[in-house]
């Protein structure tokens, strides 16, 4: 396969007609087709059926249209990075942060870097950990900071700070006369459930009730730690939660420790091999500062 064959089918997908298609890379509309019909001879299976006068992709394709998008962003990227070379536009730090660090520790950190670094343009892509993982995979950031996860290839991970999940209940619960929370205190309580993301199963926390014989009761599951607090604060459930993201919710939620303690590992990742510049260098060493002096509002 060629690039103008990839171009030909990435304009067919985002317009959805080969008349359009041939606009857009200036040929004629046979020209579309003929570079179509040998893509699909070249990857083996059908790109598109016809629906309605247009062309619809079919679940390979849109497949398919998911890798070559990812090409076509990355050629993106570099002409964008030549126009700033050109126009001499401020350097770019690229930083991938889970939703909960993104909200509460990362501007701390960003606020320390930009004192030695103020030309520099912060990009910020806020993700759950799966997408975060992609994009240091594919060295779409400089680095990223997020719940630790497993070994992967291409991958070097700084262990940042170990703590724990607490158990998070509205202000007015009963619970929040007690001390410690264990699992015979949620027995018949709605409870939250964290959904899977990737690498992280969540897996310890249903693990310590089967140990206890215990069954719980869950009745909202959720992605994000905002979701969670958000869910608690409304008294909809009580749950395990991480501690970060409970600042922004301290007026409608309290925290009170669970045990038996279920761990929580926050890390800082970034591509192997990398050679870091001085400004990488930088931002690490202030995220570091960040979750060393950093304070639970609890």
């Amino acid at each position: 396969m060629n690039f103008r064959q990839l171009e030909a089918f990435r304009h067919v997908i985002l317009t959805g007609t080969t008349k359009e298609a041939a606009n857009r890379m200036f040929v004629s509309q046979p020209a579309v087709s003929r570079l179509i019909n040998a893509l699909e001879e070249e990857v083996g299976f059908t790109l598109f059926k016809r629906l309605k006068g247009r062309l619809q992709p079919t679940a390979a394709g849109l497949r398919f249209y998911e890798a070559v998008e990812q090409n076509f962003l990355g050629l993106e990227r570099l002409d964008q990075t030549a126009a700033g070379i050109r126009r001499r536009e401020p350097r770019e730090l690229k930083i991938a942060c889970t939703p909960a660090l993104s909200a509460t520790l990362l501007p701390v950190a960003i606020k320390a870097y930009s004192l030695h670094y103020p030309a520099f343009m912060i990009n910020v892509d806020t993700v759950i950990v799966p997408d975060l993982l992609e994009r240091i995979q594919q060295m779409r950031v400089d680095l990223a900071v997020t719940l630790a996860f497993p070994p992967i290839t291409g991958i070097e991970v700084e262990t940042l700070l170990e703590t724990e999940n607490y158990c998070a209940m509205p202000v007015s619960h009963p619970l929040a006369s007690k001390d410690v929370i264990t699992p015979e205190d949620l027995v018949g309580m709605p409870l939250l459930k964290t959904l899977p993301t990737g690498p992280l199963t969540w897996e310890e926390e249903e693990q310590i009730f089967r140990k206890a014989g215990l069954e719980p009761k869950y009745v909202i599951a959720y992605h994000t730690s905002h979701t969670g607090y958000a869910m608690i604060a409304q008294g909809l459930c009580i749950g395990l939660m991480e501690p970060f993201a409970a600042q922004h919710w301290r007026n409608q939620v309290t925290l009170r420790p669970f045990r038996p303690r279920v761990k929580l590992t926050y890390a800082l990742a970034y591509p192997s091999p990398q050679i870091p510049t001085n400004p990488i260098y930088e931002f690490r060493e202030a995220i570091r500062e960040a979750f060393k002096n950093w304070t639970f509002p609890f």
